[in-house]
């Protein structure tokens, strides 16, 4: 047996030991090859993609905008106490019991409503929540991407309709390059 070839290498299985192969002339194996599947319109990504509802606001929904963001405020929630909070449409307020609306089933754990109803109960709201599965049309999270939205679209135009910057982009060819432009 040659020394530079370790001893698995020459064995073969079925027969034992064997020569090795001229080095000259390398095993060619043929992989198998998968050829190019364009995804289908029932794939598992096009499923968990679900039209996004526009804001419908809503009284009970500016109540719960106000209520989230004191607790926000006072650092009374957080992680996913939190987003159940912020992604959570309140449909009714009776005595003792809220309703609440969310869109994903996974923020609907009896842990998080708990410590959720907890921290409603230190603010001065003793109730026991409900939650239920559903559309959501007015949420404190879609308020909040609603304002960031009309900021972006003021900063926007705050840039494009500056005199400095059209001069610059009349004069020396400059442009504003898309997704560059920060609200403050």
């Amino acid at each position: 047996m040659p020394q530079d070839i370790p001893p698995w290498e020459d064995m073969d299985p079925a027969t034992g030991p064997s020569s090795p192969a001229p080095a000259t002339s390398p095993a060619i194996r043929p992989l198998p090859v998968r050829e190019g599947v364009a995804p289908s319109p029932t794939s598992r990504v096009d499923a968990l993609k679900r039209p996004e509802a526009p804001l419908q606001a809503t009284p009970e929904g500016d109540f719960w905008a106000d209520t989230v963001g004191q607790l926000m405020a006072a650092d009374a929630i957080s992680a996913l106490v939190r987003e159940l909070a912020l992604q959570s449409q309140l449909l009714t307020r009776s005595k003792g019991q809220w309703l609440l609306r969310i869109e994903r089933e996974s923020l609907n754990m009896p842990s998080t409503r708990d410590r959720l109803q907890t921290a409603l109960q230190a603010a001065g709201h003793s109730v026991s929540l409900v939650v239920e599965l559903g559309a959501v049309v007015d949420s404190p999270a879609k308020r909040l991407a609603v304002a960031a939205a009309a900021k972006m679209v003021a900063a926007e135009a705050l840039i494009q309709n500056d005199p400095l910057v059209q001069a610059m982009v009349r004069d020396f060819g400059a442009r504003i390059v898309p997704g560059s432009i920060q609200p403050l």
